[in-house]
């Protein structure tokens, strides 16, 4: 995950590391992740939704109204993240940094929910990502 303290990483692909820090101003566009907000200051912790292969799984999401209804469903385990909008120049900084091998997976959440009433996600590399809005390479 991004944290404050590898800012410096992060300053590889961007001039101002603070972009990738939304606060609650910022649009989804194009997607809303959960964020660590303490003290109304973002941390630049992603709330990931687990670890596979040493990764980070950081879910996306296509909609403001299915990042709420997660951050509420996580509001039961912990009160320290909120709904913060990816921009095109904070999804830039992401995938990136998954391309450099920082240990992330992207995945975007997918509508609806399983039979277990579980959140349910792609995962996507950063060109599929990349393709699916036509971002540049």
């Amino acid at each position: 995950m991004i944290t404050c303290s590898r800012m410096v990483k992060v300053r590889e692909y961007i001039e101002d590391p603070e972009a990738v820090l939304p606060d609650e101003g910022v649009a989804g566009e194009p997607f809303w992740v959960l964020m660590e907000v303490i003290n109304g200051r973002n941390t630049g912790n992603y709330h990931s939704i687990g670890k596979k292969a040493g990764k980070y799984m950081v879910m996306l999401f296509p909609q403001k109204s299915m990042a709420r209804w997660a951050a509420g469903e996580l509001q039961a385990h912990s009160v320290d993240y909120a709904v913060r909008g990816v921009s095109a120049l904070h999804l830039q900084c992401l995938l990136s940094l998954v391309e450099d091998g920082h240990p992330l997976e992207l995945l975007v959440a997918a509508a609806g929910l399983d039979e277990q009433g579980k959140l349910q996600g792609v995962s996507m590399r950063p060109e599929q990502i990349r393709q699916l809005l036509e971002f540049p390479v």
